[in-house]
């Protein structure tokens, strides 16, 4: 996955490896991780800097068809269920 800025289309940072087909993403506030799920059924936070994960993948057992997040709260569609995470992140967020 790569992350572009909309602004003027120019990358921000690496792109994330570690998912496969179609993917559901969603931004923390702060607007610097991302939280990325797929066909592959993970979700991911990254740090979109340098594309170091945050935290261990999370794994649901089907593919992830949408992500919505609020601070450290990520909810998730995969399959049939809806379910609700809170993720610890590392401090400070960078």
């Amino acid at each position: 996955m790569r992350a572009w800025r909309l602004a003027d289309g120019t990358p921000v940072g690496k792109p994330l490896r570690g998912h496969i087909g179609p993917m559901a993403v969603g931004t923390l506030p702060d607007g610097t991780p991302v939280v990325v799920g797929g066909d592959d059924d993970t979700v991911r936070a990254w740090r979109l800097a340098d594309g170091t994960p945050l935290v261990p993948p999370l794994e649901l057992g089907e593919p992830v068809r949408a992500v919505a997040v609020n601070e450290n709260i990520i909810v998730t569609a995969a399959g049939a269920n809806i379910a609700i995470h809170q993720l610890a992140f590392p401090r400070p967020m960078l």
